[in-house]
């Protein structure tokens, strides 16, 4: 059984461009919880930095979260943040369930 792809991803929203960049993180959070191999995308705000945007996504395996980010929704998510986000990235953070360490 191939191993699940666990992750956090960060955007820093740049001023002005918050309410924005939200409403189309919630449109993707829709489309991306369509998707087959997508088991979890939540995205957050930092309590004590709401330009701040936080992911935890689980997709079934690496196949599921190459599809990801090449279908329509999500290549046109970050297309439209480019300008908007700080140093125009996402930072990205692979996770590995601490059971599959032991």
């Amino acid at each position: 059984m191939e191993p699940k792809v666990i992750l956090l991803a960060y955007i820093n929203i740049l001023p002005g461009f918050e309410k924005e960049v939200k409403e189309a993180t919630i449109k993707l959070t829709a489309e991306t919880r369509k998707e087959p191999g997508s088991e979890l995308f939540l995205p957050h705000t930092r309590n004590d930095a709401p330009q701040s945007l936080a992911f935890y996504e689980i997709y079934q395996n690496d196949a599921a979260f190459q599809l990801h980010k090449t279908l329509p929704h999500a290549t046109s998510f970050f297309q439209f943040v480019k300008g908007k986000i700080v140093d125009d990235k996402i930072e990205v953070v692979f996770l590995t369930p601490l059971n599959s360490l032991i």
